[in-house]
């Protein structure tokens, strides 16, 4: 670049860019100047300095990315004009931007913004030295209209900025995202490499994180929970019990919640953490350590900022100004003095965000609504007294805030929460373990970025095969053992599930040598190879001894999973005076301060060293520590079943917990340890721990076979056992499968659950002997046994190819014309051995085309669409039935079965849509619809014709099912969203318009008028069904408001009609929002109405808010007994389980779970469950009958078989976890 030939270059351009600006109101003291030659060679001077200053300290960054004379005179004029110009602040970040486009396009939006960064810093030294420059030149200065007394104002602002205190510009706003960008766009994790961390491009790591809505104890627990929590803090004031304790023992409190009111807190499915953070106002993020917290803030972070700059939206909604704070910062260096207001500038500073207008940036977004605060790190605070404060300070800022339209996002781990909670109105949700796509996402970067970063000079492309290998290398062994896919739960674990892979090249198949390998990786590999001191290291002789003494003792006595320092000193100080040569003494816990006595400094050394480098110890909650996650704890624990004490106290120790829930890994990694130590003496401890149990079976074992269920489980695990041993329990379940009318398997739980154990024996020993077993086995006669044979080969073929003679008799079986469902079975056992032949195939699809019955032409279709893609002649045949059958059933059958092989054609599309549009049968219409939404095929042509349907058709249920596939088929287009707001507010029929408000409410798309609509529905339409659906629509929205609660109130307590008023109660009741009026008129409904429907369901509404009577219950109980309608008896049943349990009121539902009608026996069943569960001590009373009534055919009726069984195995679960307990 020469500085003198491009001044005199730029500056024409510049000046003609100068001149489109006058006009503006910042140019108005230029309107009247006119550029002569003096000031047009001053720009020139000016230039040429700043040029050469820019030459001298950038060229070489410059000339890298080619910026030529060409850019600076087309692209870079119109932002150096604006030097010229007072009012008008050019941007470097634009002037970058502008560079970086007219480059060659970059490979992801992450290259772009690392070009942008590296050009910034050179433009805006170039833009601040042109100011400069021209401030110089005389002539300029009076053009501009600049005097002392600008200079004057200049240095004042110079000293503002100095301070923060200047207003913010539009440059600000954009440096501001650019630096969050950089702060989060990558997740630096610990690497495999030795001493590198691996940066992860955070956008693409980040998919698919799963929570749940907490379980909060405000329905009928709420009386307990507080009650309990009340006594907890009266020993805290009395001095009995210090804040830790008091936390412990709250987080105790919602294990034992979890546990006793399971039945009556059923959590709706699991659903993207970004769904919730998208359509939460106010949301809590709770998970424990390593479950990606922060990294969830993160993305949310950098997602919006980039959204922000880009001018996209973020999940169909417009982005946010995010504003990222760690709370622990500010209970560090701020909750003494300010406000978490006043704080974030400061912080933000001390981060390198050094914007001259940071302070009134963060005003002008809060004010204006617009900003996503996350604050991340509730729990990370020392003190619980300091995190009560500081949660009032956060309560404090968000109520400042919110009602401008602010939007908030908390995290804390879940240990300790409960002790200062965050009030309504919070949502709080809990993050899930790792799904599979999640899992495949992070595999596939991770591996990818850790070959470059160990093998820099690989190509791309050779970087990316090597990476994609080693992690379908790693999904594959996830896949085919349940065990090792346990140790995939979050982050943490699957990068120790990749470091083993790598140091071995492979994963363990049997889940305990995987444990194994990854404890042993987290605990010193790790850290090694990231060259960690080795003094800084936890002492590698008492690392696992510690830790497995640790794990039992956690696991026995706390549940929830961490222990206070006094308590390790407890458990580990005796192994710690062992370790030194010295004998323990237990008054060293009676000390003024045991931790500070030498036992308590060397425990707390093992655990400092243990929480800073290892993932095995963490710090759950301050001053509280645990097991980074539940499988470490298992694992430690199913050391000491394995290790501690005799034989013979092994088997004692493992019989005594077997069926214990929390038990159950422990039991199973017990079993892999001592396999794999003392495999002389595993036999003889499966034999008298587990099956056949030394003679002494768990009770109820011939009705529920849980022990022989358990073994197959140890099978699974290939734990090495004879194959003797083996064979023996191999073939009693294949008999047992065989025999479904007397034996267990008439159970289709017990069933269910023994097709589950031969499912998951896959490369085993155990799933070679089950292939055997079949060759070995003649083939049964009668249709239905014929079935049964088929099902069990097609188990066995999930696990590996079956054997010759199997394959033989299936093709046979496919290809003979006998029983229509044994040739599904042996097809479908073929297809999942891999040995389907054309001939198979040509006899599946004959039957499909010419038997005489619609619905075995369906069933069979099902089973040709269920492998995925179609082959030949398979496609066309379903695409002759799809477009020529006369049974339009069997017709949306074959489209959904070409749809699900993705092999639909025009022809079939064509016809799916004439049936929506123009058969006389609305069911029809109706069943085409949902078939073209949910074979994904709603292109242009499919859109215009619903929408058509949607708006024009005489029948509202067609125009309703129209509503919802256009909704369900992803965010609404624009001519869709109108069309739903024309329906919604103008058509007659209000069903429509409610249909139509939901789908704009799903998609985030209500508008001012539609919710209008709503509301006047809701509160004046004369049909009371109307105003309820109306009312619901609003509420699923999230805009119940005051009006329209107001509206439900009236009808709940005056409305004639008792169907208006229970309605109204849900509504509300659900809502939150139960006034005293409302429980006065419920009372009134439950006592006096005349109506049992009515009755029971204000009944149901008072239970949930804690309120249920001797004469309600009795009420009840007379309802399910006498009444002659089965719905009445059912919603009766449902509604004791909210009455106090009692052992006369237990044996009224013994008789209702062989009662007649399906519904009244799943509830006698689920309220029967919910009673073990919360009272265990009423069992013994009922198990003998129970045990009875599945045992005789007098009692136990074949169609109640199942619900007696499933209540049989729920009481002896939830009473007697432990066999000696009996």
């Amino acid at each position: 670049m020469d500085p003198v030939a491009l001044a005199t270059a730029l500056a024409k351009p510049i000046l003609a860019q100068l001149g489109k600006e006058i006009g503006t109101a910042a140019a108005k003291g230029v309107k009247a100047r006119v550029w002569g030659d003096p000031e047009h060679k001053a720009l020139e001077r000016a230039l040429r300095r700043a040029l050469t200053e820019l030459n001298r300290s950038y060229g070489d960054r410059l000339a890298e990315f080619d910026i030529n004379d060409g850019f600076w005179v087309h692209e870079g004029a119109p932002e150096l004009a604006k030097v010229l110009v007072p009012g008008v602040p050019p941007s470097p970040v634009r002037l970058a931007e502008r560079a970086v486009d007219a480059l060659d396009p970059a490979a992801s939006d992450d290259e772009r913004y690392d070009r942008v960064g590296l050009l910034r810093p050179a433009f805006k030294a170039l833009l601040d030295g042109l100011a400069a420059e021209v401030r110089r030149e005389t002539a300029l200065q009076g053009v501009l209209g600049r005097s002392d007394a600008a200079s004057t104002a200049q240095a004042a602002s110079r000293i503002a900025e100095h301070l923060g205190a200047v207003d913010a510009t539009d440059e600000d706003r954009i440096a501001y995202l650019h630096w969050l960008i950089d702060q989060h766009r990558y997740l630096r994790t610990v690497g495999v490499v030795r001493n590198t961390t691996v940066q992860l491009p955070l956008g693409e790591v980040f998919v698919g994180l799963q929570a749940r809505p907490d379980r909060n104890p405000g329905d009928r627990a709420r009386a307990w929970f507080e009650r309990e929590r009340e006594r907890l803090a009266a020993l805290v004031a009395e001095g009995a019990l210090d804040h830790t304790g008091f936390e412990a023992a709250l987080d105790r409190l919602q294990t034992e919640y979890g546990h006793r009111f399971a039945a009556e807190t059923e959590q709706p499915a699991r659903q993207p953490v970004l769904d919730e953070a998208r359509d939460a106002a106010q949301l809590l993020v709770l998970g424990d350590p390593g479950t990606g917290k922060t990294t969830l803030l993160r993305y949310l972070a950098l997602t919006h900022a980039r959204a922000l700059i880009s001018g996209e939206q973020v999940q169909g909604r417009d982005a946010l100004f995010p504003v990222y704070l760690r709370i622990g910062e500010y209970a560090r260096h701020g909750f003494s003095t300010v406000g978490i207001g006043d704080f974030l500038p400061g912080q933000l500073r001390r981060a390198e965000c050094t914007l001259p207008g940071l302070a009134d940036l963060l005003r002008r977004q809060l004010d204006a609504g617009r900003c996503l605060v996350l604050l991340d790190g509730l729990d990370e605070i020392a003190s619980a007294e300091l995190r009560r404060g500081v949660v009032t300070a956060v309560v404090n800022f968000v109520t400042a805030h919110a009602r401008q339209g602010n939007r908030f996002v908390v995290t804390s781990r879940i240990a300790g929460y409960q002790a200062a909670p965050l009030p309504e109105p919070f949502r709080a949700v809990r993050l899930q373990d790792m799904d599979d796509p999640t899992i495949t996402r992070f595999l596939d970067v991770y591996c990818r970025e850790v070959e470059r970063a160990e093998t820099p000079g690989r190509s791309a492309e050779a970087t990316r095969l090597a990476g994609a290998r080693e992690a379908a290398a790693i999904e594959q062994a996830l896949t085919t053992n349940a065990g090792v896919r346990r140790l995939a739960a979050n982050p943490l674990l699957l990068t120790a599930l990749v470091l083993v892979h790598r140091a071995s090249g492979r994963l363990p198949h049997r889940r305990v040598e995987a444990y194994v390998e990854v404890c042993n990786a987290l605990g010193r590999t790790w850290r090694s190879a990231q060259g960690v001191a080795e003094a800084d290291l936890p002492d590698e002789r008492i690392l696992t001894r510690w830790l497995t003494e640790l794990g039992w003792w956690m696991h026995e006595h706390r549940p929830e999973g961490a222990a206070t320092r006094r308590e390790l000193l407890d458990v580990l100080g005796p192994l710690w005076a062992a370790h030194q040569g010295t004998g323990w003494d237990p008054r060293v816990l009676e000390a003024a301060d045991p931790l500070r006595t030498d036992a308590g400094l060397g425990v707390l050394d093992f655990v400092d060293k243990a929480d800073t480098h290892t993932g095995l110890l963490v710090e759950r909650a301050p001053g509280r520590y645990g097991f980074a996650h539940l499988t470490f704890e298992e694992y430690y624990a199913g050391r000491a079943l394995a290790f501690r004490g005799s034989a013979t106290d092994r088997i004692s120790e493992i019989r005594r917990r077997l069926h214990d829930p929390r038990y159950e890994e422990p039991i199973l990694l017990a079993l892999g340890l001592i396999g794999t130590d003392y495999v002389e003496q595993i036999d003889d401890v499966v034999a008298k721990a587990i099956y056949p149990g030394e003679g002494d079976p768990s009770p109820y074992e011939e009705l529920l076979g849980r022990d022989f269920l358990f073994m197959l489980r140890v099978l699974a695990d290939d734990t090495p056992l004879k194959t003797a041993t083996i064979d023996a329990v191999i073939n009693q379940a294949v008999d047992e499968w065989f025999d479904q009318e007397n034996g267990r398997c008439r159970f289709s739980a017990y069933r269910n659950a023994l097709s589950e154990r031969f499912a998951a024996l896959g490369g085993t020993k155990a799933a070679d002997r089950l292939r055997a077993a079949l060759d070995s086995r003649a083939v049964p006669s009668g249709d239905i046994t014929l079935q049964r044979w088929c099902q069990l080969a097609a188990i066995a073929a999930r696990l590996g190819a079956l054997n010759e003679p199997t394959t033989t008799t299936l093709t046979t079986l496919a290809t003979t014309d006998t029983y229509w469902r044994v040739q599904i079975e042996a097809f479908r056992a073929l297809r999942e051995s891999g040995a389907l032949t054309e001939r198979a195939i040509t006899a599946l699809t004959t039957l499909a085309t010419t038997h005489i019955h619609s619905r075995v032409q369906i069933g069979v279709i099902r089973a040709l669409a269920e492998g995925g893609a179609l082959p030949e002649p398979t496609t066309t045949t379903l695409t002759t039935l799809a477009i020529t059958h006369n049974d339009p059933y069997v017709q949306i059958r074959a489209i959904r079965a070409l749809a699900d092989g993705a092999a639909l054609t025009e022809p079939t599309i064509t016809t799916l849509t004439t049936l929506a549009t123009t058969h006389t049968d609305p069911e029809v219409q109706i069943e085409a619809i949902r078939a073209l939404a949910e074979a994904g095929t709603l292109t242009e042509p499919t859109t215009t014709t619903l929408t058509t349907l949607a708006t024009t058709h005489t029948n509202p249920e067609v125009q309703i099912e129209a509503i919802r596939a256009l909704a369900e088929a992803g965010t609404l287009t624009e001519p869709t969203t109108t069309t739903l707001t024309t329906l919604a507010t103008t058509h007659t029929n209000p069903e429509v318009q409610i249909e139509a408000i939901r789908a704009l409410a799903e998609a985030g798309t209500l508008t001012e008028p539609v919710t209008v609509t709503a509301t006047t529905l809701a509160s004046t339409h004369t049909n009371p069904d109307i105003q309820i659906e109306a009312i619901r629509a609003l509420a699923e929205a999230g805009t119940l408001t005051e009006p329209t609660t107001t509206t439900l109130t009236t009808l709940a307590t005056t409305h004639t009609y008792w169907r208006v008023q229970i309605e109204a109660i849900r509504a509300l009741t659900e809502a939150g929002t139960l006034t005293e009026p409302t429980i006065i008129a419920m009372t009134n409904l439950a006592s006096t109405h005349t109506n049992p429907d009515t009755q029971v369901e204000a009944i149901r509404a008072l239970a949930k808010v804690g309120i249920f009577t001797k004469s309600t219950t009795a009420t009840l109980i007379t309802l399910t007994t006498e009444d002659k309608i089965a719905q009445t008896r059912a919603k009766a049943v449902q509604a004791l389980r909210h009455a106090p349990a009692s052992k006369k009121l237990q044996k009224v539902f013994l008789p209702l779970l062989v009662d007649r009608n399906d519904d009244v026996r799943r509830e006698a069943r689920e309220t029967l469950i919910e009673f073990s569960r919360r009272h265990p001590q009423l069992a013994p009373d009922l198990l003998p009958e129970l045990a009875k009534a599945c045992s005789h055919s007098t009692w136990g009726r074949i169609f109640a078989w199942d619900e007696l069984y499933e209540t049989l195995r729920a009481y002896a679960e939830f009473t007697s976890p432990s066999i000696d307990q009996q």
